[in-house]
């Protein structure tokens, strides 16, 4: 190549040119099918830069000069008292909910805001679909609102089962990465069968049903499901977790048990948040002292909870969990927690070996009663909030990128003389780094 260069799927180019700056552009994801490579190498004392289409990014794991997620944060907004951040698929679009406030949303990975015509209220929990265009969110002692604009305009869902004029006590929400599927718990209401309810809809919100559970009182706290939304589990602060499948037509109690050389001991503590990877066989679990006491630590199941592990063992107050859709990457976010007569500062951990290891991140800032925590399928950006349920705690709201470019012609990876690089088309905009020479190279 001598010049600037469209690129084209299962080709090597090599960069002979003695121009000053080289534009690579790749080939656009309708021109290309999954598993098709493009490679580069730089032999001249030229700077060339890998450029994107629009909606494309580059996953940089393997690459000299590669930056993973966590290492550098950014604030974001004015500090409010957050209580949930949710997150599509890659990080672009985020959803924040304030304690006695609006909701916030971003399409640009929280570089730009908007509440539009969002209510305030208490803004317990929130989802999305994978790609954000279905969005979903609970007031605590309010309604169920929805928006199919990125968080432009929101509408109060209005069917009878979902809906109350004097409010219910909404605690949790999970959506298929589709949008149809859609699980919410709601806290005990007097009156109600079973008292503390579990309600879905499959057809994106149009119509509900309520889960045939046993007769009882269930103070829920958390809910989540698998990708295809046909695995769900729900846990209540009483030590109860309920695995619904089929898209919860049917249930069955799960018991969170570890087995030690010493022999098995059962676990029923205030569970507080649940969080599944996209083929529902991993689950992480953990509590918080809202219900009962703090919790032990994070527990995690990788057969669909049937058998559980917790190699983390603080005793904390969990206050959000996140998940990669493979599971590999899990992290959990912990307010203050106060034990003994002292109060520990909370921090955010994460795991990427599957569980067994967990560390602290790094955050700027004096906040450490964090609230709350979102992460893209792919672990490559993360956005964590401090805060609390009542309104007297206002916290920062901070987004990390690493692993990966910015999302289309914003991302390019910059290399140099003696640099190669072979990508490979992963589907849907995104490509990966197959292998690499030389550098370090540049992300952006």
């Amino acid at each position: 190549m001598t010049g600037n260069t469209q690129l084209a799927a299962n080709t090597s180019y090599t960069v002979q040119t003695p121009a000053s700056t080289v534009t690579l552009t790749l080939p656009p994801s309708t021109a290309v099918t999954v598993g098709d490579t493009v490679t580069i190498s730089g032999t001249s004392a030229t700077t060339w830069v890998l450029a994107q289409n629009t909606d494309q990014y580059v996953l940089t794991t393997g690459l000299n000069g590669n930056v993973p997620a966590g290492t550098t944060w950014t604030p974001r907004l004015s500090p409010r008292v957050w209580h949930w951040i949710s997150s599509d698929s890659t990080g672009d679009a985020l959803l924040a909910g304030e304690a006695g406030g609006v909701l916030n949303t971003s399409r640009d990975a929280g570089q730009t805001w908007t509440s539009g015509n969002s209510p305030s209220g208490i803004w317990i929990s929130s989802d999305m679909s994978a790609r954000g265009e279905l969005m979903v969110a609970l007031q605590y002692g309010g309604g169920m609102y929805t928006s199919t604009d990125f968080g432009v305009t929101w509408a109060r869902v209005m069917d009878p089962l979902v809906n109350d004029a004097a409010g219910l006590a909404y605690e949790s929400v999970t959506v298929s990465a589709d949008g149809q599927h859609i699980a919410a718990t709601i806290q005990p209401t007097p009156g109600t069968t079973p008292n503390g309810r579990l309600v879905f809809s499959n057809d994106a919100g149009r119509t509900w049903s309520v889960a045939s559970l046993p007769a009882g009182t269930y103070f829920w706290r958390a809910i989540d499901s698998s990708a295809d939304g046909q695995v769900i589990v729900a846990v209540s602060h009483n030590g109860e977790v309920f695995l619904l499948a089929n898209a919860g037509a049917s249930w069955s109690p799960l018991t969170v048990q570890l087995t030690t050389a010493g022999g098995s001991t059962a676990f029923a503590e205030s569970w507080y948040r649940v969080k599944l990877s996209a083929d529902g066989n991993t689950i992480a679990l953990a509590a918080n002292s809202f219900g009962g006491a703090p919790g032990s630590g994070i527990f995690v199941s990788r057969d669909r909870g049937a058998t559980w592990t917790r190699n983390f063992t603080l005793t904390a107050d969990y206050t959000a969990l996140a998940i990669s859709s493979d599971g590999r990457t899990i992290a959990a976010s912990i307010s203050n927690t106060a034990t003994g007569g002292a109060t520990t500062p909370g921090r955010v951990v994460i795991s990427t070996d599957a569980g067994p290891g967990f560390a602290a991140l790094t955050l700027p800032g004096t906040d450490t009663d964090w609230r709350a925590l979102a992460m893209a399928s792919d672990a490559t950006r993360i956005a964590v909030a401090a805060g609390r349920f009542t309104t007297s705690a206002a916290g920062q709201l901070y987004t990390t990128s690493g692993g990966r470019t910015s999302t289309g012609a914003a991302g390019s990876v910059v290399g140099n003389q003696n640099a190669s690089v072979t990508l490979r088309y992963l589907g849907n905009g995104v490509w990966s780094v197959q292998a690499a020479a030389g550098g370090p190279f540049t992300v952006r």
